[in-house]
């Protein structure tokens, strides 16, 4: 398998989730780079755009972003 890696949304294409958390509370929540990339654009750098996030739960402007490599069907 390649070396996987996320510098931009557009990064592999998009077919990747998105891992949230924030670091001041730990709430955290997974989504698409879709979502973000219709938001911030796809050429947005993935680490600026976790800066522009705020905690749904606590409010705080404290979120990290994890890229994680899409699941295939059938493996756990």
């Amino acid at each position: 398998m390649p070396p996987f890696h996320i510098d931009k949304l557009s990064d592999e294409f998009g077919q990747y989730t998105l891992i949230l958390t924030c670091e001041a509370c730990k709430h955290e929540r997974v989504t698409v780079p879709k979502m973000l990339g219709a938001l911030c654009g796809w050429d947005a750098k993935l680490q600026d755009v976790a800066r522009r996030l705020r905690c749904s739960k606590c409010g705080k402007k404290q979120c990290t972003a994890k890229a994680v490599p899409p699941r295939r069907a059938g493996k756990p």
